[in-house]
């Protein structure tokens, strides 16, 4: 082929290869949630440069783990967990730097692969940033038929992780958006229940009282009355643990703040007194770490409120080097044994506990409840510290 026939071949092929950018960059700008637009953005960047195996890592935002989400085209099974953060896959988001590799085990930062993992001779790696913040790495493995990658292949897999890391934080943008219009909508709500429908339920307990101070004890319609007003009591109750709930789903970024406005809200709905016992200082939390002790403070108050018959419930926080705990204790009348043994098998005591549990167990910590001696119930959960930097 004579040098004028190569020159044109070369541009057909970069015609091609920019219309694909077009096109794949189109198809994930459409995308607003998170989860199918990671697999779109690994899947689209394969096919783009036509390797045969794909990987995208998203780092955590809030520092409480490494990764946030690990998305793979063409691998023969899905992977069971995160990558360590060592090795060349991480080198990109680490460096903010491409990284192109013909043959990966002669890497000085190779540490092999785990059992069962697809073989990768060739590696390129980008990584995924948004001005100026390193949102994570998309790479592939093993490049068209088998070649290694070249600069041609780097320059265009670079441009196409300019368009993914744009949509990336657009989704991340909506899905906060989304989360602010949901609590939003909860304190509405939680105000409408207490406009109306607490208001309602007061109105008719005010009148069967009315009722009963003027009809005799003996008569038919005396203990109808009395069922009314324990009916419209015990509602009353039931709608303002949904109150509680509702309006304290949201509070975030001063956990000491937040856990005394908790205790006066319950204290004011309740006649159960609260102490709450706080260290001197709270170093940062992340949002998910102060929303699980929230969370296990909300719905231990919230189970004490409906079921304890206490009188005194006493909250404290506590911290050491690698983790911070939280208590719950009350002087009610705790737990029979058989729920006791449903919750440690795990069999779902109550859909609240199941989910703190949950949330607690998903951070790495740890959630215990459990009859004191003397009476009553503690529950107690354990979460780690989050590390002070992500290598």
């Amino acid at each position: 082929m004579s040098g004028e026939g190569k020159e044109l071949e070369r541009l057909r092929r970069k015609v091609k290869e920019l219309s694909s950018l077009v096109e794949v960059s189109t198809l994930i700008a459409s995308r607003l949630d998170i989860e199918p637009l990671l697999q779109d953005i690994v899947e689209a960047a394969t096919r783009l440069i036509g390797a045969e195996l794909g990987g995208l890592l998203v780092l955590s935002q809030d520092g409480s783990r490494l990764y946030d989400y690990f998305k793979v085209c063409g691998w023969p099974f899905e992977p069971a967990g995160f990558p360590s953060g060592r090795g060349i896959y991480s080198l990109p988001y680490k460096t903010g730097q491409p990284l192109r590799v013909d043959r990966v085990r002669d890497h000085p930062q190779s540490v092999g692969f785990p059992p069962g993992h697809p073989f990768v001779e060739a590696f390129l790696g980008v990584p995924l940033k948004f001005k100026d913040k390193i949102l994570g790495t998309l790479f592939l493995g093993n490049g068209p038929g088998g070649r290694t990658f070249t600069a041609e292949d780097e320059e265009l897999l670079m441009a196409f992780a300019t368009q993914a890391s744009i949509a990336i934080e657009n989704a991340r943008l909506y899905a906060k958006a989304r989360e602010l219009a949901r609590l939003q909508e909860r304190n509405r709500i939680a105000q409408e229940l207490h406009d109306t429908v607490a208001q309602l339920l007061f109105a008719i307990g005010i009148e069967a009282d009315w009722c009963l101070e003027r009809l005799p004890q003996d008569s038919h319609f005396y203990g109808k009355l009395q069922a009314i007003k324990r009916l419209a009591a015990r509602a009353t109750n039931e709608v303002r643990n949904a109150i509680f709930a509702l309006s304290n789903a949201h509070k975030e970024g001063d956990l000491r703040k937040a856990l005394r406005e908790i205790v006066d809200e319950f204290e004011a709905m309740s006649t159960i007194k609260v102490g709450l016992v706080l260290p001197e200082t709270i170093p940062p939390l992340t949002p998910r770490l102060e929303e699980a002790i929230r969370r296990v403070v909300r719905e231990s108050l919230s189970n004490v409120h409906k079921h304890s018959r206490a009188q005194l419930v006493m909250i404290s926080l506590t911290l050491d080097d690698t983790r911070i705990g939280v208590s719950i204790q009350d002087d009610g009348v705790g737990l029979s044994e058989e729920s006791l043994t449903r919750f440690l098998k795990g069999d779902g005591l109550h859909f609240g506990i199941t989910s703190m549990r949950r949330m607690v167990e998903e951070l790495g910590g740890t959630l215990t409840i459990a009859n004191n001696d003397d009476g009553g119930l503690m529950v107690k959960a354990f979460l780690p510290l989050p590390q002070e930097e992500v290598v």
